[in-house]
């Protein structure tokens, strides 16, 4: 698996590409990612592996009902 530089280094080769397309939604979303993906970090400077955008949402978003974790 990746590690979360070499994540962010794979979002920035996908952002050039998209802003030299003229895919400005497509490069939002990527620069989104990136944000969130660099908050990720910070929360978490022991972590080298990149999680996925899904972990990364839950970690900034833990109300959210997708990632609501329930003990029984």
């Amino acid at each position: 698996m990746a590690t979360i530089g070499e994540q962010l280094q794979t979002y920035r080769s996908a952002l050039t590409e998209a802003q030299d397309k003229g895919e400005k939604a497509t490069a939002s979303k990527i620069e989104q990612h990136m944000k969130e993906l660099e908050e990720f970090q910070q929360r978490h400077p022991e972590e080298a592996e990149a999680p996925s955008p899904f972990e990364v949402f839950c970690d900034l978003n833990p109300s959210d009902i997708n990632c609501r974790v329930y003990d029984d």
